[in-house]
């Protein structure tokens, strides 16, 4: 993985591309018809986040080799702890294809999507992959990550039924906040997991929390404030 430099860099360029670059290129142009890109897209995110829950289940979880509590990482060329960290490499690739998301929303010009709750959660989430990646990519810091790899499953199949129209964009609309509260029920869960980590005799490492907590409560924060300004404030307005 070597040093974070080109991590940040990819960070660092991605935060110009979609705050300045890209906004000023289509001040003037009419918005770009991404239609069967994102379609492909949403299926391939499907099919990837699927591939790597099944990689994580197989390297020991449905076995009954790991914890779901306190798991320390293996840090030894065992088969099955390779192939954890292997996962974790390519969830961390995965979190640098996805920056191409605010892309889409930008050359579309649907830049109500481009919202601060979006760009901070695809940089930090980024970040965390590689921190993941380059020093716990194992034991239990494998279930935030298949936890992540589900919701993103059900996330990605939401859009790509929504692509296909207004008939299914309207059987679909019960479903929209729901994901929503998905995303928080995962946060929370995250937290409550993360408790076992401080158990006594617990051996992980602990300094990966002081940058993992915060981003989760952060997160929390941020999707909790969505919900209530993009559901709760509508639903008042009806009744």
């Amino acid at each position: 993985m070597g040093g974070p430099g080109p991590t940040l860099y990819i960070i660092a360029g991605y935060l110009a591309l979609v705050l300045l670059v890209l906004p000023a290129y289509m001040r003037n142009r009419k918005p770009f018809d991404l239609t069967k890109i994102i379609r492909v897209y949403n299926i391939s995110q499907v099919l990837a986040c699927c591939a790597l829950i099944y990689m994580f289940l197989s390297a020991g979880w449905l076995q009954g080799d790991y914890s779901f509590g306190c798991q320390p990482i293996d840090y030894s060329n065992n088969q099955k702890a390779v192939q954890l960290v292997n996962g974790f490499w390519w969830v961390y690739i995965l979190k640098q294809v996805e920056l191409v998301e605010t892309i889409f929303f930008i050359l579309r010009k649907k830049f109500n999507q481009v919202s601060p709750l979006h760009i901070y959660h695809h940089a930090s989430s980024l970040f965390i992959a590689y921190i993941g990646c380059k020093f716990i990519g194992g034991g239990m810091f494998a279930i935030p990550v298949m936890m992540n790899l589900i919701i993103h499953v059900m996330m990605y199949t939401y859009y790509y039924l929504s692509s296909l129209g207004p008939q299914w964009q309207k059987k679909l609309a019960v479903w929209k906040p729901k994901l929503t509260i998905a995303q928080m029920i995962q946060f929370t869960l995250m937290l409550v997991h993360s408790t076992t980590a401080f158990q006594p005799g617990c051996n992980v490492p602990k300094p990966f929390f002081a940058v993992y907590l915060p981003n989760v409560l952060i997160l929390y924060k941020m999707f909790y404030d969505f919900y209530k300004k993009s559901y709760k404030s509508k639903s008042a307005k009806i009744n």
